[in-house]
């Protein structure tokens, strides 16, 4: 699931130059981007008279940006704002075209972008924008046939 999400935001024709995304950590040097999950957020199932019905299951992600800020350059927070927001509109324009990566084997799927903004700035000349991704999945439960359980 990582992997898809992580080669699909690489995709982004907004990148100045297609990034490496490290999955779990901003250990690389200068800027940097980074895709950590954040797991199932919520779960929830509406049943039907028949004893189906559906699970609804969301996932979150965070997309960690470090980018160069120096200090005392407002221009700069200017640029890693509207880059973030740009990033967060695609996101969600792709999700509304239906044009996301598949991250799940059945069942409907939706990715979000939400929550961009800056985190934290150092006195390095570096800051770290986030980025909340929610990924729901919906699948639909069959009742019961023959005391087993059938899905979608």
């Amino acid at each position: 699931m990582l992997e898809q999400l992580r080669e699909w935001l690489e995709g982004w024709p907004g990148w100045d130059s297609t990034p490496e995304i490290a999955i779990d950590g901003l250990d690389l040097a200068g800027g940097a981007v980074s895709l950590r999950p954040g797991g199932a957020s919520e779960s929830s199932f509406q049943g039907d008279i028949l004893g189906g019905g559906r699970l609804s299951t969301s996932y979150r992600f965070w997309l960690e940006l470090r980018l160069e800020k120096p200090v005392g350059d407002p221009g700069a927070g200017l640029h890693n704002a509207a880059l973030v927001l740009a990033l967060q509109d695609w996101v969600n324009t792709q999700n509304a075209r239906g044009k996301v990566p598949l991250l799940f084997e059945s069942g409907r799927q939706s990715l979000r972008a939400m929550g961009a903004g800056l985190q934290q700035a150092g006195p390095d000349g570096l800051a770290r924008y986030r980025l909340e991704l929610v990924a729901e999945h919906i699948t639909e439960l069959k009742g019961e046939t023959d005391g087993e359980e059938q899905e979608d």
